[in-house]
């Protein structure tokens, strides 16, 4: 009966991750298809290159806010009713983006599109960590990522496949931004018959609903040892969380501190970058249009093998060793990249137009390849244990306000770095963009060796105890 009873709540977590990580494969999808998207919206709508940036980077403006108050409410409301709300939005921003007939109309749509992917980056790995034992938590969670890069994956092939079987197709960008409402439905729906999270019921004083979905969820003599073990650190904190009052808490100002470190330490690595704009990169180097997408597919392929070797690293080694690797690989990466540009290219002004061109044929795949090793150490290594780690330090209380400050630290820094890339590789070329991603990812190896707590093995209250006392 034992066994039996533990097979069933195993599928039954293994559905709820499912469903609830659709709301990562939104945001990889959306986060995805400007990359191809923009290289034919830009002749519709006759964009600057600032205005690229803009299109681009107002998504991660919306996310950093989404993120931020997705994260108050996560905690005010429920992580399940916050993913209904974030499905919503999915569905409505990416039809908003599909109909923008001109740039403030798109500016607005990927601002409101933000919105979702923002919360959804914040209440996603909190409801799946609440809701799983802590043998399953790094496993799942990490599902999360997986899902986020297969959207990132599907948006590429979409786009590619669009390109290539209709190349006469007149706005075929709007059909690319148009797709992703289809997931945002699913995850509507989905969401409807999952449980809310136990630690939401029981910091409420709903005990007995609490229990109803541990019932489902453990062998029944852990239910009441969990509901305890939850139960004791809720008491400990009795007073009506007050952020402020947090805030002067040396050991909360640590977590937010160590969170944000995280944050920085992954969006210095220039990732997004790779993922927004690989196709207007390898434009560059002088591929073609159709080309350019298809070559960014291989950027989808590369982060799901990628993410897949990570799942099975993360339950055998240390989250610091990974993440340790992971950062000294990028950085080898990046500075082969930004050598590539300067050794295996030059420039040349035809018509007053300056433009790329490759020293030999074939430069431009060495190009592609750097990304895609780039790509594996960052999603093999690093993105598994950065979202996990997310998920897992701040204290119950305030688990959705610190995810929500961190992961509005990652959309503001993407922001920023999104903005001004499309202008860096224009003004100085990709060896001096990618050098500068280079040198400061060696300053965040340093901070990360010295600052990176140990979380592994320890239950999420264990891990509150851990940096409390």
């Amino acid at each position: 009966m034992s066994n039996k009873t533990n097979l069933q709540n195993t599928n039954r977590m293994k559905l709820i991750t499912l469903v609830s990580t659709i709301g990562g494969l939104c945001f990889g999808y959306d986060t995805g298809v400007i990359s191809g998207a923009l290289i034919f919206m830009k002749y519709d709508l006759n964009l600057s290159p600032a205005e690229e940036g803009f299109i681009t980077s107002f998504l991660l403006f919306g996310a950093a806010l989404g993120s931020l108050f997705g994260g108050y409410l996560s905690d005010k409301q429920g992580r399940r009713k916050n993913l209904l709300w974030v499905a919503v939005i999915f569905v409505f921003g990416a039809l908003g983006t599909a109909f923008a007939w001109d740039v403030p109309s798109m500016i607005i749509a990927r601002f409101i599109l933000g919105l979702a992917v923002g919360c959804a980056s914040v209440t996603v790995p909190i409801y799946i960590s609440e809701l799983a034992r802590a043998d399953q938590r790094e496993r799942l969670v990490t599902v999360n990522e997986l899902m986020i890069v297969t959207g990132q994956f599907l948006a590429y092939t979409v786009n590619a496949s669009i390109v290539n079987l209709y190349p006469e197709m007149s706005h075929n960008w709007r059909i690319m931004l148009a797709l992703p409402a289809i997931p945002g439905a699913l995850l509507w729906f989905g969401m409807l018959m999952m449980p809310e999270s136990p630690r939401f019921f029981i910091r409420r004083g709903e005990t007995e609903k609490a229990r109803k979905v541990l019932q489902t969820l453990r062998q029944p003599e852990e239910v009441e040892r969990e509901v305890a073990e939850i139960q004791k650190i809720i008491q400990i904190d009795a007073v009506k969380l007050n952020i402020f009052a947090e805030l002067k808490k040396s050991w909360v100002v640590q977590l937010i501190l160590i969170g944000l470190m995280i944050v920085l330490a992954t969006r210095v690595t220039g990732v997004n970058t790779i993922m927004y704009y690989a196709p207007t990169v390898l434009k560059s180097t002088g591929l073609g249009d159709a080309a350019a997408v298809t070559g960014a597919v291989a950027n989808g392929v590369v982060s799901i093998l990628a993410t897949l070797l990570g799942m099975a690293l993360i339950g055998k080694h240390s989250r610091r060793r990974m993440f340790f690797t992971g950062q000294a690989g990028v950085t080898i990466s990046l500075v082969l990249i930004g050598l590539s540009f300067k050794f295996f290219f030059h420039t040349e002004v035809i018509n007053g137009v300056e433009s790329l061109h490759a020293n030999f044929d074939g430069a431009s795949y060495v190009i592609l390849g750097l990304m895609l090793i780039f790509l594996m150490f960052m999603q093999g290594w690093i993105a598994p244990v950065f979202w996990l780690m997310l998920a897992e330090i701040y204290p119950l209380r305030m688990r959705g306000v610190g995810m929500g400050i961190a992961v509005f630290g990652l959309w503001i820094f993407d922001f920023i770095i999104q903005s001004a890339f499309p202008l860096l590789l224009s003004h100085y070329g990709g060896g001096m963009t990618f050098g500068v991603f280079a040198a400061t990812n060696v300053i965040m190896l340093i901070l990360l060796v010295k600052y990176l707590p140990e979380t592994r093995g320890l239950t999420l209250e264990q891990i509150e105890n851990k940096f409390r006392f």
